[in-house]
């Protein structure tokens, strides 16, 4: 019973260390879209979070602080309004570097916005975070749309 409770201590404090990284069974690119399906699509923000990023999340948008917490305390009230939604258009990897252009919207009739998250992945945690925004504007110079 004891060594069974150390080894279930050991597996606990080893999640996101190199160790998990070398049991993963996934790719990068995998990690990624499983997290953006439950963190973009469900809104199930902070498991999303608990279950695929590192609680030491390093975060580039310089309006979030760093950290796994601090980023569900800064995306969770974005994403618990029922109107918001996004739909992922692709992902693309490279290595433990995964890009993930979506399409963001606020309301009904929104045009919304382009983003184009980056996402470094260790194992099967997301480490580290950029992202680019840009809003979709009502008229455009070409009929290409940004999607």
């Amino acid at each position: 019973m004891r060594k069974t409770l150390a080894v279930a201590m050991l597996l606990a404090t080893m999640a996101g260390s190199p160790a998990q990284a070398a049991t993963c069974k996934l790719t990068p690119k995998q990690v990624v879209t499983r997290f953006t399906d439950q963190f973009y699509v469900r809104k199930d923000v902070r498991p999303a979070f608990e279950r695929w990023v590192d609680p030491g999340y390093i975060q580039h948008n310089p309006m979030a602080a760093t950290g796994r917490d601090a980023a569900v305390a800064f995306l969770a009230p974005f994403l618990a309004n029922p109107e918001v939604r996004y739909e992922v258009k692709r992902v693309i990897a490279d290595g433990p570097l995964v890009a993930v252009h979506s399409h963001g919207t606020f309301k009904a009739g929104d045009p919304g916005i382009a983003v184009v998250d980056i996402f470094r992945v260790r194992g099967c945690r997301i480490m580290e975070h950029w992202d680019v925004v840009q809003p979709v504007p009502a008229q455009s110079a070409n009929t290409n749309t940004m999607f």
